[in-house]
């Protein structure tokens, strides 16, 4: 790896996050495994794993110095898609590969859906409040959709709990691409309301 992008990770926290994702989802893993006979989790505890397993991303959309997010010798944007896509690929591959170790979180398509629209959630809340607040609408989505578990039902009812329909719900994953493209086009753009360097200082 070039120092370049080892210097952008490095800034970024991105190791950190990685850890806590990977052990969140270790977690859970060792604990149904170690608890229940059957692999498959239920719809309501895989969605706020997955949930669990986006939240600590959200720090790594943003660099410890403001002013550095605004001036770059390449332009932002395209870095910052990439940025946020990686992320959902990275919370995908950590749902299923704990597969192996006895927890099945669903379908492959399923948790590529879920990955994806938390991860557009994440992007629309780093856009909105910031990297550091940027967690907050997808767990508590998550939560939500975890309580009431029942697929199915009229279309606004599975865009609202997009993250427990069938794999084959349209409406659920209209819903998630359309949280992914709105979180990268948004991330992409702005990167939450603008904060002096002084105060991003205090904050590290």
């Amino acid at each position: 790896m070039t120092r370049g992008p080892w210097l952008y990770l490095r800034s970024r926290r991105v190791a950190l996050a990685v850890a806590g994702s990977a052990g969140g989802v270790a977690l859970v893993t060792a604990a149904w495994s170690g608890l229940m006979s059957r692999a498959d989790v239920p719809a309501g505890l895989a969605v706020l794993t997955a949930a669990m397993a986006a939240a600590p991303f959200g720090s790594t959309l943003a660099g410890p110095d403001p002013a550095l997010d605004r001036t770059a010798a390449l332009p932002w944007p395209p870095r910052r898609g990439a940025h946020l896509l990686a992320c959902g690929l990275v919370v995908a591959a950590l749902l299923l590969a704990a597969r192996p170790f006895g927890a099945d979180f669903g379908p492959a398509w399923v948790v590529l859906r879920n990955a994806a629209g938390l991860i557009g959630l994440i992007g629309l809340g780093a856009a909105v409040a910031g990297a550091r607040a940027a967690w907050p609408a997808p767990v508590a989505w998550a939560a939500f959709a975890a309580f009431l578990p029942a697929p199915g039902g009229p279309r606004w009812r599975q865009a609202a709990l997009w993250m427990v329909q069938d794999p084959s719900s349209r409406v659920a994953a209209l819903t998630a691409v359309t949280l992914l493209l709105a979180g990268v086009a948004a991330y992409a753009v702005r990167v939450g309301p603008q904060v002096a360097p002084v105060e991003a200082a205090m904050d590290q």
